[in-house]
């Protein structure tokens, strides 16, 4: 059983932080929408009907790494519905205040206001780099994450390009939702098979996909070793539910890519309990130099040098 340190490259910042001034886009108040209800009785929410969001500060967050023995992690902003900028900027300050305050143990993802659909979808394309390049400078900021399945709109769209030409041009990883949503959003946008139009298209540009891609990891799996920076990340999975495509990717090799070396562990947390996942993580049938690129390796060396 592997016994190092691990990197979890994937915490679920909207359950993460503390109470600010404005708003954080994150927060919405989905009790109170018969359609937001619809979406989301698929899937487990941490917030009851009309109760106000608990949030781990960050003195619980590194306890849970410490328990679990988790080196480091990223944060991840996470944007599913429309949102004004002053509330967008409350997340990003939020997040990028954990991460200062964390001596570098944490690093953060930003993300960029939801695109607006019908005619006038396409008015302002610059506004997402716009976003970007503001918060280009902070030295804990490591990526941008997109939703495409909740915002209605796959990851080859003309409208992100902008994004990832700024990206590329900071050196920005793109983190992506792939795979079947828990919440009642369509399915067809998270297919990572968009991603390979958008792989070849930014050669240079970092792409993580999390959530691992199911029902289409054969699909992940494939993109992964067949683009130089594609990487699969496993966030949202208990590793003992791990598709036996991913498994069988992480302890071998496809068409002479070594599958350890392009996925990297996360948890999720907390919606996945971090110390029982990591536990599960350890105790995988792969040898003990594989799981340490995957728990580790990977991610410590893309993300925290």
């Amino acid at each position: 059983m592997y016994d190092g340190p691990i990197v979890d490259a994937f915490l679920h910042s909207p359950w993460i932080g503390g109470p600010s001034r404005v708003p954080r886009a994150d927060e919405v108040p989905w009790t109170d929408d018969r359609r937001l209800r619809r979406v989301m009785h698929t899937f487990h929410h941490a917030t009851e009907p009309g109760e106000a969001v608990r949030r781990l500060d960050l003195a619980a967050v590194s306890a849970a790494m410490d328990a679990a023995a988790v080196s480091h992690g990223i944060l991840a902003a996470k944007v599913y519905y429309p949102t004004t900028p002053e509330r967008l900027d409350a997340l990003h300050a939020e997040l990028s205040s954990l991460a200062t305050a964390s001596a570098g143990r944490l690093r953060w993802l930003a993300t960029v206001m939801p695109p607006e659909h019908g005619p006038g979808s396409y008015w302002d394309v610059m506004q997402g780099p716009r976003i970007v390049q503001a918060l280009g400078e902070d030295p804990h900021l490591v990526g941008v994450h997109i939703t495409p399945s909740p915002w209605g709109l796959a990851p080859n769209d003309r409208w992100y390009y902008p994004l990832y030409a700024k990206c590329t041009e900071l050196k920005l990883a793109l983190f992506t939702y792939v795979g079947t949503p828990g919440p009642l959003w369509p399915m067809e946008p998270n297919n990572p098979a968009h991603l390979d139009d958008v792989a070849l298209a930014f050669p240079d540009l970092m792409i993580v996909a999390h959530h691992i891609g199911d029902p289409w990891t054969d699909m992940a799996v494939r993109l992964a070793a067949r683009h130089a920076n594609f990487y699969l990340c496993t966030s949202a999975w208990s590793p003992k539910s791990y598709p036996q495509a991913l498994l069988d990717f992480m302890g071998g090799r496809w068409h002479g890519t070594r599958g350890s070396d392009k996925v990297v562990f996360a948890s999720d947390y907390p919606l996945l309990d971090l110390q029982r996942t990591t536990q599960a993580a350890r105790a995988l049938a792969l040898p003990d130099a594989d799981l340490a690129r995957i728990l580790h390796e990977n991610a410590q060396r893309l993300f925290f040098q």
